[in-house]
């Protein structure tokens, strides 16, 4: 599915959103989850072909598979995060949205801070192998 596909999908639900939200707010809602979903779904997808370059770059450089792995768990937890919090603000319970916010960041906070240690054991062996 292309871009322009994506954002006629997401037009088309807001679209429906509104016309549903006069008459039954709880479908307007509905109608917003499902094309959500949707769209993360061909979001995946479109991950296949970061995977394959992520690869190759791996196969290119001599790079550590577990700071790579951090990485991409890190995208999916952004993506899935930005998802939910806007569902949840969608359906009026910002403070949900606020909360799942939080988690995230924390969660790639604790998920990242083990390779910036070793970028410190890094530096902090170079300059003691200077002096």
């Amino acid at each position: 599915m292309s871009v322009i596909s994506v954002g006629l999908l997401g037009l088309l639900a807001v679209l429906v959103a509104v016309q549903l939200k006069a008459f039954c707010s709880e479908y307007a809602v509905y109608a917003a989850l499902a094309a959500g979903l949707i769209i993360a779904f061909y979001t995946v997808g479109r991950l296949e072909t970061v995977t394959a370059a992520v690869e190759q770059f791996m196969d290119a450089l001599p790079v550590d598979a577990v700071y790579v792995t951090t990485l991409l768990k890190m995208i999916g937890i952004t993506y899935t995060v930005q998802l939910c919090a806007g569902l949840c603000k969608d359906a009026g319970y910002s403070s949900i949205a606020g909360q799942i916010e939080s988690f995230g960041k924390l969660t790639v906070l604790s998920l990242g801070l083990p390779a910036v240690l070793s970028l410190l054991d890094t530096v902090r062996a170079f300059l003691y192998e200077g002096l």
